[in-house]
């Protein structure tokens, strides 16, 4: 099935058949909370507008030192739900991202994002208000380069050389101000090095001599206000206060959610260090982590003797009057064991997504305070460019993991 879906999404793309609202009868919970263990559900979400006008931050990490800030224009496209014979597969959408040089408006980078549904929650941009629902999905793709892209190490990633497209992998919060209809948007992507995204066995290996062994790329939206930092940064350390599962039941079709499944567990932020390193003694960027979670249904899901997974510093938006606020943002990657609480299976899962580290004050549906820190994370459930290779390039979804943290 994961096949049958990835090939879909190549050949025939995602078709829109959203019905446009009003902003307060938009604004609620995604109604994946509270079924049985499980069973099928049916999200309910907006009609997510197409965003222009906004603007993006390039990164350039070598060594795990910043070695490029480069602004551009970014351009995202309306998220088109995924459609297969007419019926709207829950939760999956593609996303168009179009990198643009806001001085001559030249395209540099186009691509698009397989948008996986993760959840939703309330937060107040201003004292006294809870004003704003937040969207987040889990993002994975491929961008592509045109010649207007400066043939340099930091601005085109070698791997280029070899393979047409570059894969990236984040996340994008979709925020509506409830009163006015305003929309805003806070994303980010990041590309690793060799050692992450072109290890060998992965989608598109690197050749023996390697290709960015040192170098991380990351893009940010918005640019303004944001600064980078790879040392410094808070990271997401301590019990999980809020936590689910979810599994999306492919064999479904269609109906591929289910709910959640609540959960409860342990991060534990271990040793910095730098894995994007070619010399010794690089700032540590990375950092080891440990995860294990524990479901009501019985799934669990940790890191095992045998696995790394790991949480790398990008920086913090600054602006305390704009959306997401004073908000830390880092990319998270790695494998760990889970057991499936709805099919019993064990399986070692590679997974990827993002964390989110303050903000603005955040609540859910009854109103209490949520954890200061989100870790939203996806499995890499087959790869359209070979279903046995998972890391590396476009994948769909099988679990989705989060957990919030004081």
């Amino acid at each position: 099935m994961f096949q049958t879906l990835s090939r879909i999404a190549l050949t025939l793309g995602f078709t829109a058949a959203l019905v446009t609202a009003p902003a307060s009868a938009q604004c609620g919970p995604d109604n994946l909370d509270g079924g049985a263990c499980c069973a099928p559900a049916a999200a309910v979400l907006p009609n997510f507008p197409k965003i222009l006008g906004t603007d993006a931050r390039w990164l350039a990490f070598d060594n795990c030192n910043l070695a490029l800030n480069k602004g551009y224009c970014a351009e995202l496209g309306k998220p088109q739900p995924l459609m297969l014979g007419g019926a709207i597969f829950c939760g999956q959408y593609s996303i168009r991202l179009q990198l643009r040089d806001c001085a001559t408006g030249a395209l540099h980078w186009s691509g698009g994002m397989r948008a996986q549904y993760s959840r939703n929650w309330q937060e107040s941009s201003a004292a006294g208000a809870v004003n704003l629902t937040v969207w987040r999905f889990i993002l994975n793709g491929d961008i592509i380069p045109t010649a207007a892209v400066p043939v340099t190490p930091l601005d085109r990633p070698a791997s280029l050389g070899t393979y047409s497209r570059l894969y990236v992998s984040g996340h994008i919060d979709y925020a509506l101000d409830c009163g006015t209809g305003q929309w805003s948007v806070a994303w980010a992507l990041s590309h690793e090095c060799d050692q992450v995204h072109h290890t060998p066995g992965s989608a598109r290996p690197a050749p023996a001599v390697g290709f960015d062994p040192a170098k991380s790329f990351s893009l940010v939206g918005p640019g303004v206000g944001f600064v980078p930092s790879a040392v410094n940064t808070p990271v997401s350390n301590g019990p999980i206060v809020q936590g689910s599962f979810r599994w999306n039941n492919w064999a479904a079709g269609a109906n591929v959610c289910t709910y959640r499944e609540p959960a409860n567990g342990a991060i534990t932020a271990l040793a910095a260090f730098c894995l994007c390193a070619n010399m010794p003694g690089a700032a540590g960027q990375f950092i080891n982590t440990f995860i294990n979670a524990t479901g009501m249904c019985g799934t669990q899901v940790g890191v095992t003797p045998n696995t790394r997974f790991t949480q790398k510093r990008i920086g913090t938006w600054t602006n305390p009057a704009v959306f997401p606020g004073i908000e830390t943002v880092l990319f998270d990657y790695g494998s760990m064991l889970l057991t499936n609480g709805c099919t019993g299976a064990n399986t070692l899962e590679w997974y990827e997504g993002s964390e989110t580290i303050g903000g603005f004050p955040a609540y859910d549906w009854a109103g209490l305070n949520l954890g200061r820190q989100f870790e939203d994370f996806g499995s890499c459930n087959t790869s359209p460019t070979s279903p046995a290779v998972r890391i590396g390039a476009p994948h769909v979804t099988n679990s989705i993991l989060n957990f919030n943290l004081p």
